[in-house]
Protein backbone atom coordinates (compact mmCIF):
# COMPACT_ATOMS: atom_id res chain seq x y z
CA UNK A 1 0.00 0.00 0.00
CA UNK A 2 1.25 3.82 -1.10
CA UNK A 3 1.44 6.16 1.67
CA UNK A 4 -1.15 8.11 -0.48
CA UNK A 5 -3.64 5.55 0.03
CA UNK A 6 -3.73 3.55 -3.10
CA UNK A 7 -3.60 -0.24 -3.05
CA UNK A 8 -0.24 -1.42 -4.86
CA UNK A 9 -1.11 -5.56 -4.69
CA UNK A 10 -3.44 -6.79 -2.46
CA UNK A 11 -4.69 -10.69 -1.25
CA UNK A 12 -7.55 -11.15 0.10
CA UNK A 13 -8.73 -14.88 1.88
CA UNK A 14 -11.42 -16.52 0.43
CA UNK A 15 -13.08 -16.77 3.88
CA UNK A 16 -12.49 -12.87 4.20
CA UNK A 17 -13.72 -11.80 0.39
CA UNK A 18 -16.10 -9.08 2.01
CA UNK A 19 -13.04 -7.06 3.84
CA UNK A 20 -12.84 -3.52 2.13
CA UNK A 21 -8.84 -3.73 1.67
CA UNK A 22 -9.19 -0.36 -0.24
CA UNK A 23 -11.11 1.75 2.33
CA UNK A 24 -8.42 0.37 5.11
CA UNK A 25 -6.02 1.62 3.08
CA UNK A 26 -6.79 5.14 2.76
CA UNK A 27 -8.32 5.45 6.00
CA UNK A 28 -5.18 3.25 7.69
CA UNK A 29 -2.45 5.64 5.27
CA UNK A 30 -3.25 9.03 6.38
CA UNK A 31 -3.19 8.16 10.11
CA UNK A 32 0.15 6.77 9.40
CA UNK A 33 1.60 10.07 7.80
CA UNK A 34 0.06 11.52 11.32
CA UNK A 35 2.03 8.71 13.23
CA UNK A 36 5.29 9.19 11.21
CA UNK A 37 5.44 13.20 11.29
CA UNK A 38 4.62 12.91 15.04
CA UNK A 39 7.27 10.09 15.94
CA UNK A 40 9.42 13.02 14.03
CA UNK A 41 8.68 15.91 15.78
CA UNK A 42 8.83 13.52 19.09
CA UNK A 43 12.71 13.02 17.98
CA UNK A 44 11.91 8.76 18.52
CA UNK A 45 13.32 7.75 14.98
CA UNK A 46 11.69 6.70 12.31
CA UNK A 47 8.68 4.70 12.04
CA UNK A 48 8.54 0.83 11.21
CA UNK A 49 5.53 -0.90 12.88
CA UNK A 50 2.34 -0.16 13.36
CA UNK A 51 -0.65 -2.36 15.22
CA UNK A 52 -4.11 -1.79 15.43
CA UNK A 53 -6.34 -4.18 17.90
CA UNK A 54 -10.15 -3.88 17.33
CA UNK A 55 -12.94 -6.29 18.07
CA UNK A 56 -13.01 -7.51 14.70
CA UNK A 57 -9.65 -7.88 13.88
CA UNK A 58 -6.03 -6.78 14.32
CA UNK A 59 -4.34 -4.82 11.66
CA UNK A 60 -0.35 -4.97 11.31
CA UNK A 61 1.45 -2.19 9.45
CA UNK A 62 4.86 -2.58 8.68
CA UNK A 63 7.09 0.35 6.61
CA UNK A 64 9.00 -0.96 3.47
CA UNK A 65 9.69 2.63 2.36
CA UNK A 66 8.95 6.66 2.72
CA UNK A 67 6.37 5.60 0.20
CA UNK A 68 4.75 2.71 1.05
CA UNK A 69 3.82 0.11 3.71
CA UNK A 70 2.61 -3.85 3.40
CA UNK A 71 -0.74 -4.38 5.84
CA UNK A 72 -2.19 -7.47 7.04
CA UNK A 73 -5.49 -7.96 9.06
CA UNK A 74 -5.65 -10.96 11.52
CA UNK A 75 -8.88 -12.06 12.17
CA UNK A 76 -7.66 -13.85 15.42
CA UNK A 77 -5.20 -11.80 17.58
CA UNK A 78 -3.59 -15.34 18.64
CA UNK A 79 -1.27 -15.03 15.60
CA UNK A 80 -0.51 -11.38 16.38
CA UNK A 81 3.42 -12.48 16.78
CA UNK A 82 3.45 -14.43 14.07
CA UNK A 83 2.00 -12.08 11.53
CA UNK A 84 4.94 -9.22 12.90
CA UNK A 85 7.46 -11.77 12.18
CA UNK A 86 6.48 -12.55 9.04
CA UNK A 87 6.05 -8.68 8.09
CA UNK A 88 9.90 -7.96 9.53
CA UNK A 89 11.11 -10.84 8.06
CA UNK A 90 9.40 -10.11 4.69
CA UNK A 91 10.61 -6.25 4.51
CA UNK A 92 13.43 -6.88 1.82
CA UNK A 93 11.57 -8.84 -0.48
CA UNK A 94 9.00 -6.44 -0.94
CA UNK A 95 11.25 -3.50 -1.16
CA UNK A 96 12.84 -5.41 -4.16
CA UNK A 97 9.43 -6.05 -5.79
CA UNK A 98 8.88 -2.20 -5.63
CA UNK A 99 12.23 -0.98 -6.94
Amino acid sequence: MGFDGIVVEQFVSPDHADADIESMAMEFSFRFIELREAASSLEMGELADIAVKAKHGTFLARVISEEYFVGMLLADAGHFGKGRWMLRSSVKDFHAELS
